[in-house]
Parts: C-alpha cells; sequence; structure tokens
C-alpha cells in the first residue's frame, strides 16, 4: 500500500513537470515558428503591412496563444486557478487542432477575405496529410499538442 502510495505521488509529480515542459515546447513552436511567430507579427507592424494580417492572421494568434501559455505556465506554478487553467489549456489545445484543420481543409485560409483557396493540386484531406508527412514543425507541433492535451486532462482530473 505505501508503495502505490509512493508510487501515486512521484507520478503526479512528475506529469505536472511532462505538462510544463510540453506546454514551454507548444508555447516555443509558436512564439518562434519562423514564418508565423513574433519576428513575422513583428516584422508586420514595423514595416507598415499590418493590414496583411487581415489575410493571414496566425502571426498574431500564434504569438498571442504562446504569451497565454506562458501565463497558464506562471499560474499553474504560483497555485492559482490550476483546475482553470488546465480547463482553458485543453480547450486552447482543441482551438490549435480546429484551426489548423480548419485552415488546411479550406485551402489555407481560402474562407478568409482576399485570399483564394490553395490545395496543390491534391484533395483537402490528402493536403492535410501531406502537409504533415512533409512539415516536421507542423508534426511536431500538432504531436506535442495532442500530448499537452492528455497530460492536462490528467492533472485536471487529479486536481482537487
Amino acid at each position: 500500500m505505501a508503495t502505490s502510495r509512493a508510487i501515486g505521488r512521484w507520478t503526479s509529480g512528475n506529469v505536472g513537470y511532462l505538462g510544463a515542459a510540453l506546454a514551454f515546447l507548444v508555447a516555443s513552436i509558436h512564439l518562434f515558428h519562423p514564418q508565423r511567430g513574433f519576428l513575422r507579427l513583428a516584422t508586420f507592424v514595423t514595416t507598415g503591412n499590418a493590414s496583411l494580417l487581415v489575410s493571414d492572421p496566425r502571426p498574431v494568434a500564434f504569438v498571442l496563444s504562446a504569451l497565454a501559455i506562458l501565463l497558464g505556465i506562471n499560474l499553474v506554478v504560483a497555485n492559482v486557478a490550476r483546475k482553470r487553467v488546465y480547463a482553458l489549456g485543453m480547450a486552447l489545445m482543441v482551438t490549435y487542432f480546429v484551426g489548423y484543420f480548419a485552415w488546411h481543409l479550406s485551402g489555407h485560409g481560402g474562407f478568409l477575405p482576399g485570399r483564394e483557396p490553395l490545395y496543390h493540386g491534391l484533395h483537402p484531406v490528402e493536403a492535410v496529410i501531406s502537409h504533415l508527412v512533409n512539415d516536421p514543425l507542423a508534426a511536431l507541433a500538432k504531436s506535442a499538442e495532442a500530448a499537452l492535451f492528455v497530460v492536462l486532462a490528467v492533472l485536471y482530473r487529479t486536481e482537487s
């Protein structure tokens, strides 16, 4: 019985560390993404091209969501509204998935003003698969987001 309690404490503590590591990874991928991260956002804003963010809002979404993740990590460490932070984190991971698939299934945001759908001559589902297979950063991001969702769900269930 004592061994099972010790394993439980070890597991719950390490799940928290795993969650923090995954959260930092997901935030880093989005904040420092070479085409959609902070540098791209700063370039649009400082060169007077902020209007381009209407046809491609991903730099704003990537940066703001990464900052939200970093805030969430700080709130959990400070023991502030942990269960709510876990729930919001899960919602953000779902949003990443819905956003990624909506973006690619619609032909790279073909639903936005000023954008023509682009499917690369493939069926929309084939285009999504092609992107995930041929873009290691996208595959890493989706994998890390899925893993973080699972870890956040475990933390949410175990939080009192």
